[in-house]
């Protein structure tokens, strides 16, 4: 009889030879998928029962399990004799293991297919590791564990998403090497809606339009991601997306492969690990950290506008714009509110003009809707226009605290040191804005200064290893390590602690 296969890489599914085998009930083959969530690990009846059943699970949930896998067993194990052990779903204390030999499903399959690719393109063969890499891929046939729910399921699916998210960014890079460039940015643009926080993905991306003579779509592209870290999660692209980003607008020829460049071009570093020349000055600025707020008298008029356009269209205005709103920020709340105003307009519209007419009161109620949903949402859209950049709001709240931390390191050194001023490598709980002592820190952690590259973040910390500690910020700037003035946007976040005590 042939071997019983186990796919989960889309909906359930288990086939023997070419034959699908049929699994049963929906709670049943759910049992199957707790199991298959952690292959060849016993899981206690208890997990079992949480994931298949999360809501209500039933009064005598060991024995509806052991049903379950009673009937899972007479479909994979047909010829097993009654009463005997079983082979595939074998009971343990406490729990069950599904037993899945290597290479017996096809996650086995895609992570062998995957690292075989990786040692191939270790080894120097690009097309046999971008073919693998297809090969790999072409395994998934939707979302895995598709249509079953729960915190066991979405956390399998996580995992899951995150092997097959880093495959797609191996086989992207290695076609870019490759010079596949134009046939490679429109599957681009869709994996980076499919995976739209993957940094390494859109990195890829950029360098895809770059070279193909898209620089503005490239730096698009990146702006769409940084607005959403910043608007979601309240942090910037790492430092390696920066510095490409920077490389771009600077139109940098290293990011051209030799063959497509009509003249050959050399790049030119200094010591800082930068190229002053450009004559662009340090890559961000203040600005970027805290961009400038609009002016007062502005947002003042924007509001007043919002306010006297909802009341002169009885509430209409408002809504249209809380709708254009929502589909601007990509906000569910907006769009809610924006469905709730024009529900409540409608329900005083129908009341006010096609109800029966039975009296004064249902007009009255009518009127009182619509002016109530009109001042409603004219309020809400005064407050939603022009408000403070989130951006601005935290940049000012991390500067703010990067002032009080250097209040505490001149009060008080050694408290300071103890509180972890200047040492986000290591374990704290004070928040001092991000402020870094490049004394102390590794070249890793230096990277996060912005325009800081790891090349430039190598050269400061064999700078402080040859010549010694720098006793001020200022020597920095004399070893030539950055431009003088130190540019305001590193100078933020550079902290000098006193040596420690002996």
């Amino acid at each position: 009889m042939s071997a019983v296969r186990f796919e989960i890489l889309g909906p359930l599914r288990v086939t023997r030879g070419r034959e699908e085998l049929q699994l049963g009930p929906a709670k049943q083959q759910a049992v199957l998928a707790t199991l298959l969530a952690t292959p060849n690990q016993v899981v206690p009846t208890a997990r079992i029962i949480a994931a298949v059943w999360p809501d209500e699970p039933p009064v005598n949930g060991t024995n509806v399990v052991q049903k379950y896998v009673a009937g899972l067993r007479r479909v994979l194990e047909p010829d097993r004799a009654p009463r005997s052990s079983g082979e595939l779903l074998v009971l343990e204390a406490g729990g069950y293991r599904v037993a899945v030999p290597a290479g017996g499903s096809d996650t086995d399959d895609f992570e062998a297919q995957v690292q075989s690719a990786r040692a191939l393109r270790q080894s120097g063969q690009p097309v046999e590791a971008s073919e693998q890499l297809h090969q790999a891929l072409s395994l998934w046939r939707g979302e895995p564990f598709e249509g079953l729910t729960g915190p066991v399921f979405d956390e399998a699916r996580r995992h899951l998403t995150e092997l097959r998210a880093g495959a797609i960014e191996d086989r992207a890079e290695i076609e870019l090497e490759l010079g596949h460039h134009e046939p490679l940015t429109a599957e681009l643009s869709a994996l980076a809606q499919a995976f739209p926080l993957r940094e390494r993905l859109r990195g890829v991306q950029m360098l895809a339009l770059h070279r193909t003579g898209r620089s503005d779509d490239a730096l698009a592209a990146y702006r769409e991601l940084h607005d959403q870290l910043v608007e979601e999660y309240g942090v910037e692209p790492g430092p390696e997306l920066q510095q490409l980003q920077a490389r771009i607008s600077a139109n940098d020829p290293g990011l051209i492969p030799a063959g497509q460049r009509s003249t050959t071009t050399t790049q030119t570093l200094l010591r800082g690990g930068r190229d002053w020349s450009l004559g662009r000055g340090w890559p961000i600025g203040m600005s970027d950290l805290i961009p400038p707020q609009r002016p007062q008298v502005g947002r003042i008029l924007i509001k007043a506008a919002a306010v006297l356009v909802t009341l002169l269209t009885f509430g209409l205005g408002g809504v249209a714009g809380m709708f254009g709103l929502a589909y601007l920020r990509h906000s569910k709340r907006l769009r809610l509110a924006a469905f709730g105003y024009l529900a409540a307009w409608s329900v005083g519209l129908v009341l006010l003009f096609f109800s029966e007419p039975t009296g004064d009161n249902v007009t009255y109620v009518g009127f009182l809707v619509i002016v109530i949903s009109t001042i409603a949402s004219a309020i809400h859209l005064a407050f939603t226009v022009a408000p403070m950049s989130v951006r601005r709001i935290r940049g000012l709240a991390a500067l703010d605290q990067r002032v009080r931390a250097r209040q505490v390191l001149d009060r008080d050194p050694a408290f300071a040191r103890s509180l972890g001023i200047g040492l986000p490598h290591l374990h704290r709980e004070y928040d001092d804005g991000g402020l870094i002592d490049p004394n102390e820190v590794p070249a890793g952690v230096l990277t996060r200064i912005p325009g800081v590259t790891a090349q430039h973040a190598a050269l400061i910390v064999a700078s402080r290893d040859e010549q010694g500690p720098f006793s001020t910020v200022d020597d920095l700037v004399d070893r030539g390590l950055f431009p003088a003035p130190l540019p305001d946007a590193v100078a933020t976040f550079l902290v000098i602690l006193p040596p420690a005590a002996e």
